[in-house]
């Protein structure tokens, strides 16, 4: 009947505090996952696109060597037509004609060779760039995991201090009467820590988690008080105080916005419970 606290929900609810950080923490990775895939994707395709830019630059390279030797053969040319007299004008024309194409072609080989080293240029700065972001937004997994061990450590001594700080010399027995008092006279401050440390003592942890589920319930986090409603209807399901359980999960589920699992308690405990205060107010919900 319990969903509460399954992490693997898409929209998981009834987590504790440490629950909840990991539910952030799974989020923010597979946020953190999406943005590196898009990141690799733009790394690829600048790669290729330097690659590309490579076959050109070394293709023209080629040419340009070849115009160049071209250039100095036809110069060459040029100097022996000037030191021979006895060769035709027009030959000499046509010679000087084919070094002025030769000259033209180099130029321009030049200039498109200068505009491809820009773009190469342009593109390692583009990848650069792209570099000095992703180092500047994104830590490391080796960061990441330096940062879950420092909270870790932050947990260990806030709980050091709880627990320092509330010393019960009591028997465990008159602990969970003062709690029950204290729960009566709504001094849920003072009963919940008596509560949580009989709970990580295993004493009757049915009836604690039940108690802490009507503080957190009473304190309209209904989510929490699901959490451990759960875990006490699990620990022990035929308590006297199970038709309230029942009952206070239901409208936990209503005020969640859970109406079906809501319904699903109502009905439960006017079936089971039929002679009970907290039935003829299940029925009244369900009407």
């Amino acid at each position: 009947m319990f969903g509460a606290g399954d992490l693997e929900s898409k929209n998981p609810y009834g987590l504790t505090s440490a629950e909840k950080v990991i539910v952030k923490n799974k989020k923010t990775l597979n946020e953190n996952q999406k943005t590196i895939k898009k990141v690799d994707s733009s790394i690829s395709l600048l790669s290729e696109r330097i690659d590309g830019l490579e076959s050109i630059y070394d293709g023209d390279s080629q040419k340009l060597n070849k115009l160049f030797i071209n250039f100095n053969k036809a110069l060459d040319d040029v100097k022996l037509l000037k030191s021979n007299n006895e060769i035709e004008s027009d030959k000499k024309s046509a010679r000087l004609d084919k070094l002025f194409e030769i000259s033209n072609n180099l130029n321009s080989e030049i200039e498109t060779n200068i505009r491809n080293i820009r773009s190469l240029k342009k593109s390692f700065e583009d990848i650069a760039l792209l570099v000095n972001d992703i180092n500047s937004k994104y830590v490391t997994k080796a960061e990441f995991n330096k940062l879950i061990d420092l909270l870790d450590k932050k947990a260990k001594t806030a709980k050091k201090k709880v627990v320092k700080s509330n010393s019960f010399n009591k028997p465990k027995k008159d602990l969970l009467k003062d709690a029950k008092v204290y729960f009566k006279k709504d001094y849920f401050t003072k009963a919940l820590p008596i509560l949580e440390y009989l709970i990580k003592n295993n004493y009757r942890p049915a009836e604690c988690n039940f108690y802490v589920g009507e503080i957190k319930y009473y304190r309209k986090k209904y989510k929490d008080a699901l959490y451990f409603f759960k875990t006490s209807m699990m620990l022990y399901d035929k308590a006297d105080y199970l038709p309230r359980l029942l009952l206070h999960s239901a409208i936990s589920f209503e005020k969640t916005g859970q109406n079906e699992n809501a319904n699903k308690f109502y009905t439960t405990l006017t079936e089971v419970y039929p002679e009970s205060n907290e039935a003829k107010e299940a029925s009244k919900k369900i009407k």
